[in-house]
């Protein structure tokens, strides 16, 4: 547009001062007129330039052919002038030529066998003068391309591709594509050169067989491809068949293998994680161990803090009331010894006034023995007027009074025999009544003791066989459950101690009691037998010849008589039933041993001077009666 406006211009300043009237001088005129047309010189050149002048581009060449000759221009231009000039463009580019043989067309191989192919040859124009002419010449006016070339060298290109399959089978132009492709460029690449063209590279991007469908049998070629492509198939499907069973087996060993394997990996990973869980087991197992005997330790501690307290709790208990036992014994001890000096002296006063009776009784008894001498004395002179009298019963009179002396002497050894008796019997049967309650209550102590003992050694057993099971999870519980049998068995032995001191004291408590009955019992008792014997000898119609020692001795005996006799009755009412029989068995067995065999004992004892003496058997068994009336009874 530019260029245009610079033609106009410089046309308009060459015309148009000259068709002007009047307006300008000649020389302005001529001066326009030069300057115009140096413009429209100027428009005109850059005009021809920019129309007629032609580049080749870097991918592009031409041939210019006319006026002036042939011309190759390449990497340059030049000016073409419709008219005059021609100009054939000829690429520089790559052509990719694709060429396909298939089914009746496809290449037949070295044995027989057709072969589908796809191939893609990359041509292209070489960049030197002859070749764009050359192939300039060989397309004459068609412009160079794919399509223009293809259907150029399509033939030959096919060609050279049958004449290398023809020297390979099959399976050779398969596995050896590279060699088939530099086989084929080699032959193409020559023939290409008399076009101008030169052949890049060759690729084969599809080969195969063709379908069976495609061959006809009446061809000879397809027909022996036909027969070996049967003898192929049916050889390659058995040996598929050996090669899929083989497979097979080789699958199923692979799998027994790996099966194994698997399961040696898995018990691995068993015996790992058990391993695993039995070092975890072990380690929580330690914790916990750690822990239970820090526990056991603190309970222990513990447990033998209670234990020190209660022992200390119980020692203070047992202490206390051993010392208020001590205490209440010493106190009721005090009181026994006051009682028993009281009453000490209030029997030392009843006997000192028995004594002075007795005394003033054996005053009286003397001057009954003086008046009886002087009676004697006035007898013995009548007794001697008598004895001539007598002399003949004297022998009678004699042999009676010894009779009944002998008679006296027997009854007195067996009243005597008896007392012994009677007294061993009381005696035996007081002390052996004390040793068997003494007896009954030790051993009632020590079957208390014994029961306690084998309760604690039974707990203790128990707690054993327990702790056995539960060891290793529950050792508080056998130590606190010793440190229990210890305190149980230190209680067992404070209750022991509380028996022995209860036992002993008890002991002397029933000695004092016993001691206290008996000194109340032998008060009555001698009460009684004193007033009996008032009894006896305010009633009785007799003589006593003899010393004041005589009439004492009389007493004793008497009382003696008396209180075995209360004894005895006592005890057999305080004995059992068996007791009784048996005591009653001993005693006639006795008594009958004992016995005279002569049965006359109902002849009243005489003196030693023949004088009979009456026995005071009413106010004795009333005196026993009185005294086992005021006898204290006990249950």
């Amino acid at each position: 547009m530019p260029i245009v406006v610079l033609i106009l211009i410089g046309a308009a300043l060459t015309i148009g001062p000259w068709l002007t009237q009047g307006q300008f001088d000649f020389t302005v005129k001529v001066a326009l007129s030069i300057a115009g047309f140096v413009l429209l010189l100027i428009g005109c050149v850059c005009l021809l330039i920019t129309r007629l002048y032609r580049k080749a581009s870097a991918n592009m060449a031409f041939v210019r052919t006319g006026m002036g000759g042939v011309r190759v221009v390449r990497d340059g231009g030049t000016l073409v002038i419709p008219v005059i000039h021609q100009v054939i463009p000829v690429s520089l580019e790559t052509m990719r030529l694709n060429v396909e043989r298939r089914g009746p067309h496809a290449l037949i191989t070295k044995d027989n066998l057709r072969v589908d192919l796809s191939a893609e040859f990359y041509i292209k124009v070489q960049s030197d003068a002859d070749n764009i002419l050359q192939a300039a010449r060989s397309l004459g006016g068609k412009n160079i391309q794919p399509e223009a070339v293809s259907e150029l060298v399509q033939e030959k290109l096919v060609s050279a591709l049958r004449t290398v399959a023809a020297t390979k089978d099959l399976v050779e132009l398969h596995s050896k594509r590279d060699e088939f492709a530099s086989s084929v460029q080699e032959i193409v690449q020559h023939d290409l050169a008399s076009n101008g063209l030169s052949l890049e590279s060759v690729t084969i991007s599809a080969l195969d067989q063709t379908d069976t469908s495609a061959l006809q049998e009446r061809n000879v070629f397809d027909a022996q491809g036909l027969r070996k492509i049967a003898e192929i198939t049916q050889k390659a499907r058995i040996e598929r068949n050996e090669i899929e069973r083989e497979a097979e087996r080789a699958v199923v060993e692979k799998n027994v293998a790996t099966s194994k394997k698997v399961l040696d990996l898995q018990r691995d990973q068993a015996e790992f994680e058990a391993e695993q869980r039995m070092k975890v087991a072990n380690v929580k197992a330690a914790r916990d161990r750690e822990v239970a005997e820090f526990k056991i330790t603190q309970d222990e501690a513990i447990a033998k803090r209670d234990i020190e307290k209660l022992k200390a709790v119980e020692t203070s208990e047992v202490e206390r009331r051993l010392v208020v036992e001590q205490a209440e014994i010493a106190k009721r001890v005090a009181i026994i010894a006051k009682m028993k000096e009281q009453e000490t002296a209030d029997i030392l006063k009843k006997q000192a006034v028995e004594v002075a009776e007795r005394t003033k009784q054996v005053a009286v008894a003397e001057k009954e023995r003086e008046r009886a001498t002087a009676i004697g004395q006035v007898l013995a002179a009548e007794a001697e007027a008598e004895r001539e009298k007598q002399k003949i019963v004297t022998v009678t009179v004699t042999s009676e009074a010894e009779r009944e002396a002998q008679k006296k002497l027997i009854a007195a050894q067996q009243s005597i025999n008896e007392s012994k008796i009677r007294e061993q019997t009381n005696a035996d049967v007081m002390a052996y009544m004390a040793v068997k309650e003494a007896e009954g209550q030790r051993t009632a102590a020590e079957m208390q003791y014994e029961a306690k003992l084998r309760v604690a050694d039974a707990d203790a057993q128990s707690a054993a066989k327990r702790a056995e099971g539960e060891r290793a999870l529950k050792m508080v519980d056998v130590t606190v459950q010793r440190e229990l049998v210890n305190v149980e068995q230190a209680r067992v032995d404070v209750e022991r101690l509380s028996l022995s001191n209860k036992q002993e004291f008890e002991a002397a408590a029933l000695n004092f009691e016993l001691e206290k009955l008996r000194i109340q019992m032998e008060k009555e008792v001698r009460i009684a037998a004193a007033q009996a014997m008032a009894n006896m000898f305010s009633k009785a119609q007799m003589q006593i010849f003899g010393d004041p020692s005589t009439m004492a001795t009389m007493s004793q005996q008497f009382m003696r008589a008396a209180s075995l006799g209360n004894a005895a009755d006592g005890l057999m009412r305080t004995l059992p039933t068996g007791g009784q029989e048996l005591l009653a068995k001993v005693v006639g067995s006795v008594a009958s041993s004992l016995t005279p065999s002569s049965t006359d004992a109902s002849a009243p004892p005489t003196t030693g001077n023949g004088h009979s003496t009456p026995v005071a058997t009413a106010e004795a068994k009333s005196a026993t009666d009185v005294t086992q009336d005021k006898k204290p009874k006990r249950t």
